[in-house]
């Protein structure tokens, strides 16, 4: 009998680790089942030259966006360089407000993520 009540509480257990990988399995964070993570690449023109923007993407989410703008304005342009990538990750989507004050940087980061998301 205590060797029966011990296999059922082990089974039990096995069961639920079971279902607590597939979970892992299906968080937003991990390619999605029959997807698989992309890292895409976009430029556009800033304030101070050229904008260069990597994208990582799951199927249709935007998962990372990283930015670098060498020619922007120091405490301006850099704010945006900062800010932008971190909102439209967010928003999962390039329709975010523009950093105030950095309005050309913002927009050239908006459209180097809409260029690399282009040729997905």
């Amino acid at each position: 009998m205590y060797k029966e009540v011990e296999m059922k509480k082990l089974s039990l257990l096995l069961v639920l680790v079971l279902v607590l990988f597939s979970f892992a399995a299906c968080s937003k964070g991990e390619p999605a089942a029959g997807g698989e993570a992309k890292t895409l690449t976009g430029t556009a023109e800033g304030f101070g030259g050229e904008v260069k923007v990597t994208v990582t993407v799951n199927g249709d989410d935007i998962t990372a966006v990283e930015a670098v703008g060498e020619g922007e304005t120091p405490g301006i342009g850099s704010e945006a360089i900062d800010k932008l990538p971190g909102l439209i990750v967010e928003a999962d989507s390039t329709k975010v407000d523009v950093v105030a004050g950095a309005t050309v940087t913002s927009n050239a980061i908006i459209e180097a993520v809409n260029n690399a998301l282009a040729g997905k």
